[in-house]
């Protein structure tokens, strides 16, 4: 496992999007992407930090499909009053987490400055 490094403002991050649940038909991504298992807002959101990885890697780590890929700055969940710090697992360098109170609205302003940039057809 690599040591932990910081991240800045500027830096972008991945999150896996459920394709068929977290993508609107118009390609924009919806607040589920940040909600949890029970549909109620995630307060430890898993990304992978994109300096140290590729969408496709990201991808991968899916581990099947139907998954796509979405970006977002570090900043704007930093502007919400999340902390963005790099936390990486033993079979993933690039994992970070999004932290902290997350409620509806705060979902809805993350999924909106997300961009689909790679996205899995296959629903």
């Amino acid at each position: 496992m690599m040591d932990v490094i910081e991240i800045s403002d500027d830096d972008q991050l991945y999150r896996r999007l459920i394709t068929r649940f977290h993508i609107n038909p118009d390609g924009t991504v919806n607040s589920a992407a940040f909600k949890g298992r029970n549909w109620k807002p995630d307060p430890s959101i898993s990304v992978d930090l994109a300096k140290l990885t590729t969408p496709e890697q990201c991808l991968a780590h899916a581990g099947r499909d139907g998954f796509s890929i979405g970006v977002l700055l570090a900043r704007v969940p930093r502007t919400l009053g999340f902390t963005v710090r790099h936390a990486p697992e033993p079979d993933n360098d690039a994992h970070a987490l999004i932290e902290g109170k997350n409620d509806r609205s705060t979902c809805r302003l993350l999924a909106e400055a997300t961009i689909v940039m790679l996205q899995d057809n296959d629903q």
